[in-house]
């Protein structure tokens, strides 16, 4: 019976192992997936889309004349797209009541960085299709 128990107690003991183990590839693995899609939101490439989607509802934005000055992007909003891609929102000009929603995604591993609108905030809608 001791003997037993003692096989027990390693067969235990290697399961909680593994499974620490897995539990630890596993949150590295996410870690690391966040750290990546942080990286291409931030990037160069991203930002020049998010300001060609702004000039495009305001061609003079971020110019003394334009109703957008400055954009931000909202670290909480960054996952991972079911669908491919990574999601995010953008704020305008510090209010958190005009948003943009994008979905950024990349044409095979080293193709160019493209984008998707996937809507507007009413405050933002308003903001851009306000008459001066």
């Amino acid at each position: 019976m001791r003997r037993r128990g003692k096989t027990a107690l390693i067969v235990v003991a290697c399961v909680l192992a593994v499974a620490v183990a897995i539990g630890g590839i596993a949150a590295k693995y996410h870690h690391d997936q966040e750290q990546w899609m942080r990286s291409i939101v931030y990037s160069k490439e991203a930002d020049k889309i998010y300001r060609d989607i702004f000039k495009y509802d305001d061609p003079s934005a971020f110019t003394e004349k334009g109703k957008i000055r400055t954009y931000q992007i909202d670290d909480k909003s960054i996952r991972h797209n079911p669908m491919g891609g990574i999601n995010l929102t953008l704020y305008v000009n510090r209010r958190n009541d005009l948003c943009v929603y994008v979905t950024l995604n990349k044409n095979g591993s080293s193709g160019p960085l493209g984008d998707s609108v996937g809507g507007y905030s009413k405050g933002y809608s308003d903001l851009i299709g306000a008459k001066s």
